[in-house]
Parts: structure tokens; sequence; C-alpha cells
């Protein structure tokens, strides 16, 4: 009976799997294109944009270029297909198209009406071909010399620029194309360049009879800095494309279920207060100004926490969360091979893991399994063995692994996560004592991102209340954000995107990842995740039950069915060698515990005097290694001494009646 049981459940799960893989190469065929009419060749930024701003959202790009009478039939069939959202003409393309044929199309297509953009407009385009495409309300397209002071201002407008409304920053560019607007306020300003007092539209909404046409001037000339590799930069360059294609696409486009945010402070131990935590403080700050706080914390410290401050986070775990920060934070101890090979920051790796369980269990607190690595990231290869020993993810200044070179795909930049180093998810998080910049967080709510904030407990130097001014801009822009632990948030680490038979597909981003059915019927997630490396696959379960997938082409597959109202949480596990009870957590190194008696007195003793902050500042900023700073603490010393001499010296000198080579009174 026995073996005849084992044997129908394996044929059962066979043919689940086996359906599943049929489902999932039925699932490739869905998706949502944007048709891109244009003449010859598209203008290399306006390509580019396009490109960032599909590959973000998850939409294919559907070319139609005008070569011949038979045009009007390839327009019509782009913008009839069923996968198209929307529609953007290159402006060098508008005289060669029929605009009452395309109307015609657009507002006939079986499913409902489809956006159209003009994008590229500069001051070539006649007139008449401006009017006649913007139904009147755009008369010219001037380019204009910017200055140091010009701004970009984003306009409220519904459904399109979201989080942006209202928002006013420094803008880089050199010069830009901008459209003269009718004066009856038919058009509505969605992006604009202040300069000089005057607000002059970049990128504007317009109407033709029933038709929404989007307007963008060509990609203006950038200042200097602006090519920089980071999320603002990227965004500034792309912002009509990514506004557009996010405006047609919708649900069928890549897009996230919550707002997520956290704040980490690096390095305390549970103790009251830890240099200028005060974690009561703190709490009373998180309830009043709404924000979630975990705690990187040290795996050396794993036997030192105080009662009182464990009961704290044990009594309000909504606000307070830990996280892994290193093993012995000896410095920069996850680095390059040369100064500590990879079996020793593996051997590190899994003591972190065994200090951290023995912290759990001797105060009842259960901490997230992400990695925040000491000062900087390591190698890629470290990254491998995390994904190896089940981390989730980590999380620091940058997520590009050292000796690394970040992503030549700007969609990539415009997410704070990559799983471009041996499949592991890597995230980067942004200083809140630096100044956080309202860009910088707006646009990563328009755009969907969980945000990422850190930093140490000088933050608090002038108040408990520090961080507040962040969490006050993060709830205003974007009311909802939800402020949760690293590991709540890295467990929601997917995008989503509706099916043409009403399912999701889902890009995950983390091997633990809990899918949600907010609606009233039943869903099946169908689920990819990039899994590059060696590791080998141990285990891929749902709520604990060992489910099916498939594996091709670098990535992993699988269904999931989730009921209404209900979450399922899929994990995938990879074989490895750790086994707890074979690891000893003690501290075994004189070194290491003079470094860290050294490092708590520095936050909680030193800190209290303004020389003192300023020298762990200093040690921040340069990121010391304990050579250097065992070198400056003696060349302290050696001065400190000299000056006693010195001193000394001089009040003998002083107080001596009669100086040599002086006459006695």
């Amino acid at each position: 009976m026995i073996p005849f049981y084992k044997a129908a459940m394996r044929v059962l799960f066979l043919t689940s799997a086996f359906l599943l893989t049929m489902f999932w190469s039925a699932s490739c065929c869905y998706g949502s294109d944007l048709v891109v009419i244009h003449s010859n060749r598209i203008a290399p930024a306006e390509l580019e944009g396009l490109q960032t701003a599909a590959g973000f959202y998850g939409l294919h790009l559907r070319d139609v270029t005008l070569s011949s009478d038979a045009d009007k039939f390839s327009i019509q069939t782009a913008i009839e297909a069923k996968e198209t959202v929307g529609v953007v003409i290159d402006a060098a393309a508008l005289s060669s198209v029929d605009e009452g044929a395309l109307l015609r199309f657009l507002n006939h297509r079986a499913g409902g009406d489809i956006p159209l953009m003009i994008l590229g407009i500069g001051p070539n385009l006649s007139p008449e071909l401006l009017k006649a495409w913007s139904g009147g309300k755009v008369t010219q397209c001037i380019r204009i010399e910017s200055s140091p002071e010009s701004r970009y201002i984003f306009g409220r407008v519904d459904r399109v620029t979201g989080q942006l409304a209202g928002l006013d920053v420094p803008s880089p560019v050199r010069n830009a194309f901008y459209s003269v607007l009718d004066d009856d306020g038919g058009a509505l300003r969605i992006e604009s360049l202040g300069i000089g007092g005057k607000t002059l539209p970049l990128f504007s909404e317009s109407k033709i009879g029933q038709q929404t046409v989007f307007l963008a001037g060509a990609a203006p000339e950038e200042g200097g800095g602006s090519k920089d590799p980071d999320v603002v930069g990227v965004f500034f360059r792309t912002t009509p494309e990514m506004m557009f294609a996010k405006y047609c696409a919708g649900e069928r486009g890549w897009h996230s279920l919550h707002y997520y945010a956290n704040f980490t402070i690096d390095d305390p131990w549970l103790r009251e207060p830890y240099g200028y935590v005060d974690y009561d403080g703190l709490l009373g700050e998180m309830e009043k100004h709404r924000f979630h706080t975990t705690i990187a914390f040290i795996p050396w410290n794993y036997e030192r926490s105080q009662p009182e401050v464990a009961s704290l986070f044990r009594d309000h775990p909504d606000k307070f969360s830990i996280t892994v920060h290193g093993n012995d934070h000896d410095h920069k101890e996850f680095t390059d091979y040369g100064s500590k090979p990879l079996a020793l920051q593996v051997g590190d790796m899994k003591q972190s893991l065994a200090r951290m369980e023995r912290f759990r269990t001797l105060t009842g607190i259960s901490y997230d399994n992400v990695m925040i690595f000491p000062h900087s990231i390591a190698p890629e290869q470290t990254l491998g063995a995390l994904k190896t020993y089940n981390y989730w993810a980590t999380v620091n200044a940058s997520n590009i692994p050292q000796s690394s070179t970040r992503s030549a795909s700007a969609s990539d930049v415009l997410r704070p996560v990559t799983l471009a180093f041996d499949g592991f998810p890597s995230i980067s998080r942004y200083s809140a004592g630096v100044g956080v910049p309202e860009a910088y967080v707006a646009i990563n709510q328009f755009l969907g991102n969980p945000l990422f904030f850190y930093d140490h407990s000088d933050l608090f130097a002038k108040g408990i209340d520090a961080f507040d001014p962040v969490a006050d801009t993060v709830n205003r822009l974007e009311p909802t954000t939800e402020w949760r632990g690293l590991g709540e948030i890295v467990r929601h680490l997917y995008v989503i995107r509706l099916r043409d038979d009403s399912n999701y597909d889902v890009l995950a981003f983390s091997n633990h990842i809990c899918l949600e059915n907010p609606t009233g019927r039943n869903l099946t997630y169908y689920i990819q995740k990039q899994e590059s490396g060696g590791q080998k696959i141990g285990s891929v379960t749902v709520d604990g039950r060992v489910h099916p997938y498939t594996f091709q082409d670098g990535n992993i597959r699988l269904g999931v069915p989730v009921s209404p109202g209900s979450t399922s949480c899929v994990a995938i596990q990879y074989v490895n060698d750790f086994r707890l009870g074979s690891i000893d957590p003690a501290h075994d190194s004189a070194i290491v515990y003079l470094l860290r008696m050294g490092s708590d007195f520095r936050d909680i003793y030193l800190a209290k005097s303004s020389a003192g902050l300023a020298m762990i500042r200093f040690y921040n900023e340069h990121a010391l290694t304990p050579v250097q700073v065992i070198a400056c603490l003696l060349l302290l010393l050696v001065v400190v001494i000299f000056a006693g001499w010195r001193l000394r010296a001089s009040l003998r000198y002083r107080l001596n009646p009669i100086h040599p080579g002086r006459p006695a009174r």
C-alpha cells in the first residue's frame, strides 16, 4: 500500500510539473507593445529613452518604419493588435503620417482607445503640423539656453505625474526645447523648465477631439554630471518616455503592489542607550512620524543584550527589527581575497548565522536573514556564497560588488535591486545623514521602488528626532507608504503585470517572496526569477510544501495558485554544508575582543564630546582600517606626550627664579 501511495504521488507530482511547464510556455506569449512610428532612424536619445521605459515596464517596442505606400496598412495592423497599449510617433515622421487615418485607427480599435505621444519635437517642426497634432494647443517649439538656476517643475496631471506632482528641483540641462501653448489652458503641463521667472512646458498633454495626445520636446543637452548612472539622472533623461509608458501600460506593465520604506541604524547592540540612540525615545518618534527602524546587529554581540531593551523589541515588532551586520565587524571583514581569502569569509558567514540563532534563543527576537556588509559591499563570489547559505539579500550603499562593473542597461539602474551578480539580490541604500533629496524620494515612489535609508548612532547627536524630516517627506509624497523591516520588504521584492487570461506574471528579485491575492477571485501567479551562479537548488517550496518548477535559459519558473484574500510564500533553498550544531559561536579572538571593546568605547562614550564625534565621523567617512586607527592613536599619543613634555619644560623654566643666561635679581 505504501509503495503504491508513493508511486501515485510521484506520478501526480510529475504530471503537475508537466502541466505547469505547458502553462508557462503559453504564458510566454503574453506581453504588451508600444508601437513606434518613424521614418529612417529615430534620434539616439529618444530611442534610448524608449528602450529604458520599455525595459523597466516590461513592454515590447514594435517598430513601424515609414518607407512605402503600404505604410498605412502597417500602422493599422500594429495599432489594431490586441497587445498594443500605446503609440509613439517620432516628430520627424509626422509629415508622412495620415493624421485622420491614424486617429480613426486609434479611436476604433477593439478594446478601447489607446494614447498617442509625439516625441522629439524641435524648432524645425512646422507650426501647422504642431497645431494639427496638438488639437491646436501648441503653436511652436523654441530652443532655450538654460542657466545654473534652471529648475524642473512638475504639474499635477491625473494618472500621469503621481508622486512627482508639484516637484520643483534643480535641472542639469544646458538647453531645452519647449512648446508655446495656446492661452486657453486646454493643454496640461506635465514637466516644465523654470527659468528667469518663466515656466516653459517641456512635456504636455492635449486632446485632438477625444484622443489623448502627449507632446514631448527633443531630448535636451545635458550639463556636467547629468550622465551619472543613478536613478535620478537616468529618470530625468527619460522622463517623457517613462511617464508615457507607465500611463499606457497600467496594470499590464510591471508594477508593485505596495510602497515600502525602511530605516536602518548600523552597529548598535541592545543596550540603553547606545551612543546617541535612545531606544525609548526613538520609539516615540517612530510612533509620531510613522516609520520603522532596523538595527544592523553585529553577531559578535549575540549574548550582550540588556533584558529591558530586548523586551522593547519583542513588544514592538512593527517598529523594531534586527538584521545581520557582518560577523565580528573587524573593519572590512568581507573584502578582497588577497586580504582575506573567500574560505575565511565563508567561515565568518557561517559563524554569523550560528551567532544570530543563539541571539534568537537568548532574546526571543527574530532576525532577518539579510546581510549588511561592514564598511562596503564584498566581491561577487562572496555574494554567491551568501546565496549558497540561504541569505535572502544584501543591502549596502552600493549594489555593485567590489571589482565589478555596473550594468549597461539604464532600466536596471532605475531599480535599487540587481540580480546581475550570481543571481543574488543586491540592494542599494541611501545615507540619511547627507540630506535626502526630495527628487530621490519622489522618483523612487513614482517608479514603485522600495526606499532604503541608513546611518549610524551619531546621526542623533543633535536629537533623537533627526530622522523625522526624512520620514515626513516619504509619508507626505506617498501617504500609503508601509515602513517595514528589511526581511518583510525583501519578501515583497517583486513586480507583477496583468495577463490576457486575468492572472499575473511575476518578476521576482528574491529567493523568498510572499504573493498576495487581494481580489475576490482565484488567481495564478506565473513566477520568473533570474537564476545565475553555480548554486544547486535543494528545493522550491510554497507555504512549506515542495512545489514543481522548471529551469530554462537561466530562469526558474513556476506557477502558484493563490485563493482570494490569502497569501502564499515561495522559498528557494540551496544545497550547502551548513550544520548549526557544528559551529562554535563563542568569541575566539583576543584581537577582535579588543576591537569590539574599542568600538563600544568610541560609540558610547567618545561620541559624547564634540572632538570625539568629529573623530568618529572622520573614521566613518574615510573607512580607516584597524592598523590605520592604531597608527593614528599612536601618533596622537606621541603628540600628547610631546606636548606634555614641552608644557612641563616651559613651566619649569617660568617657575625657576634663576634662568640660565640671565643675571639674578
